[in-house]
């Protein structure tokens, strides 16, 4: 019988079963935790966050497509891992880069790597200072990034209270909508301009972590409960709702969904609404957030030039729901990052 693994809810739970060893009392979250981000006690007063992620190089479907290359790559590389350091509201302060190089890889697409990975840097203030590199069967790309925060100030994802609302700090769906009409629709049905195109693509092209979001949030505010939005709309709701022991009700009105995600959507035969909560990598921030304090919320995103959108509220339904825009409750919508081994954009289509 051929092998297979569970899904990212068991997995998580053998995790749990599993790391048995001591804790550390400067080791501020544990597996229990499930955070992205470890958090580490430097002093009385602040703590290190730290967090790791990688990517499949040119195992991307779009880089096999020939719509992303190595400095995109590299980009999106430092992107996902400063996004995890925004979550926890923190001070980015450098990233360790690991890469392995396939034998398809020469020096002008390793200089693009780190062209792509010097650049996001720049652009957030933050260093590369220190990693490996090595040669290896296939491409593949890891960081590990760092930032600072006062520990009182630190952003849990299980911080959601009663009465709650939560937002969004941009659009969802994009980097879905363009994996599913690049991959799957354009070949057939060639609906997109260029322009409508790049406009998806940057979404995988240029990864902007919500690092001024994030510190906002946590500065200013004694409790928020807060997630990047990395495996999708749908799964972080989900996720935020299990570690918290609440339920939301989403307002899909309130879905900040763009017309060039609609347009797919409807040349794929489905709903937009389906299509934009499903496993996309959207690098926005979630976060849930007392309801007084939204209008000074909202001023300050406003004074900073963020964007904070309310999409639903915490309700006494013990399930997680969907408004319609036709008043209409069902549940959520839309495919679910769990970690699928099979092609997870057939089943969003279907």
């Amino acid at each position: 019988m051929k092998k297979k693994i569970s899904d990212e809810y068991t997995l998580f739970g053998i995790i749990k079963e599993t790391l048995t060893s001591n804790h550390h009392n400067d080791v501020l979250l544990s597996s229990n935790d499930f955070d992205d981000c470890a958090l580490i006690k430097m002093t009385d007063d602040y703590s290190l966050a730290i967090t790791s992620d990688f990517v499949r190089g040119s195992g991307f479907y779009l880089f096999e497509l020939g719509y992303l290359d190595y400095f995109d790559v590299g980009y999106y590389l430092i992107g996902a891992n400063l996004s995890d350091i925004a979550a926890m509201g923190a001070e980015a302060l450098g990233v360790n880069t690991v890469i392995r190089y396939s034998k398809n890889m020469d020096d002008s697409d390793f200089r693009r790597v780190f062209e792509g990975m010097n650049e996001i840097c720049r652009e957030n203030n933050v260093s590369i200072i220190g990693g490996d590199i090595g040669g290896h069967s296939s491409d593949v790309f890891s960081a590990t990034a760092f930032g600072k925060i006062k520990t009182k100030n630190v952003l849990r994802r299980n911080n959601v209270a009663d009465g709650d609302i939560l937002c969004v700090t941009g659009e969802v769906g994009n980097a879905i909508a363009a994996l599913t009409y690049l991959k799957d629709i354009k070949e057939d049905s060639p609906i997109l301009t260029v322009e409508e195109e790049e406009y998806l693509l940057k979404s995988w092209k240029r990864v902007t972590p919500r690092l001024k979001e994030g510190q906002l949030l946590s500065e200013n505010f004694d409790r928020i409960a807060c997630q990047d939005i990395s495996d999708g709309l749908k799964a972080t709701i989900l996720q935020m709702s299990q570690l918290s022991g609440k339920t939301f009700t989403i307002y899909e009105s309130n879905l900040p969904v763009s017309k060039i995600a609609h347009k797919v959507a409807e040349a794929a035969g489905i709903d937009s609404t389906h299509l934009a909560l499903s496993a996309s990598v959207d690098f926005e921030l979630l976060f849930s957030i007392p309801e007084k304090e939204l209008s000074r919320a909202k001023e300050l995103f406003q004074k900073s030039q963020s964007k904070i959108i309310p999409i639903g509220r915490v309700n006494n339904n013990s399930a997680n729901i969907l408004e319609t825009k036709n008043g209409e409750i069902t549940p959520i919508p839309g495919i679910e990052w769990k970690q699928q081994a099979t092609d997870f954009i057939k089943d969003i289509l279907s």
